[in-house]
């Protein structure tokens, strides 16, 4: 049986997710609240990680804490830091320190989304955006803290215990007759629950360095809508495809967002089709 899991961000979307895939697999796990697990502080950080080491020397530590605001991370740039960056050092530091396996969460957002076809593991990151370069400073922190780290990189996350695209979607199509959605956004959709098995099961084959995890195929963010409203029995919305720039942001989105996952794929790790993953959340919200 594999070692019990400490979590943080055990209150994220992800937190959600790795919770209710241990207790599916039987697995223990603490999951502290960030009041009791600040990640930006180093005293509380190396207090966690020590007495949960102590207490299980076959335990493993997943980073599922990160500042997630987009927009707002382009007017607090030391928030997003402190937790991006910081924190994921903090915590790859006292995993090291420990012997205790380290995984760390990012994002497709460390690229600039202008390469034709999946992103690989070996791509040159070229973030465009304050959360994107947090995140990609948090890689490296975390790979020169801890060398062993297993880091998951992942895109277009929706799921139960949070704001995600699906749930903005069936909101704005309440009483609507017509939505209007981007059509020159592609990424891969990816289900929490199968990405919390996935990263389980990366954890489990000794997986290190960086690996790509999203959910199979590809769609834009209007196909990935009509989906949506499809399973939702919601057809007679209309969705009105535009380009990104008809929605300014403060902070720049890739406009490809696929990640090539065939690395994890070559250990037994594949990711389930995002309409089969969509169809299971849409039904769990009914």
């Amino acid at each position: 049986m594999p070692g019990p899991l400490l979590i943080a961000g055990a209150n994220g979307m992800l937190g959600h997710a790795l919770q209710a895939a241990c207790l599916q697999r039987g697995r223990s796990f603490f999951a502290p609240i960030e009041s009791e697990f600040d990640i930006t502080s180093a005293q509380e950080v190396s207090r966690v990680v020590t007495s949960f080491a102590a207490l299980h020397p076959d335990g493993a530590l997943v980073n599922a804490a990160a500042y997630t605001n987009v927009e707002r991370a382009e007017d607090d740039p030391e928030t997003a830091f402190a937790v991006n960056r910081t924190g994921a050092r903090l915590l790859a530091h006292a995993a090291a320190r420990a012997g205790m396996p380290f995984v760390h969460i990012s994002t497709d957002f460390v690229f600039d989304g202008t390469k034709t076809g999946p992103y690989t593991e070996d791509d040159v990151p070229n973030p465009l955006s304050v959360y994107g370069v947090s995140k990609l400073a948090g890689e490296r922190v975390v790979l020169a803290a801890n060398p062993r780290a297993l880091i998951v990189r992942t895109a277009w996350v929706f799921g139960p215990y949070g704001t995600n695209f699906p749930t903005k979607i069936l909101e704005r199509a309440a009483g609507s007759i017509a939505i209007t959605v981007v059509n020159d956004e592609v990424g891969s959709p990816t289900y929490t629950l199968d990405l919390a098995a996935g990263i389980l099961d990366l954890l489990d084959a000794g997986a290190r360095g960086i690996y790509h995890l999203a959910g199979s195929g590809s769609c834009t963010r209007d196909e990935m809508a009509r989906e949506i409203l499809r399973l939702a029995r919601l057809e007679g919305v209309k969705v009105v495809p535009v380009p990104a720039s008809s929605f300014p942001s403060k902070a720049p989105r890739p406009a490809n967002s696929v990640l090539d996952c065939s690395k994890a794929a070559a250990l037994g790790v594949v990711m389930p089709d995002w309409h089969d993953a969509l169809a299971r959340f849409v039904s769990s919200l009914s």
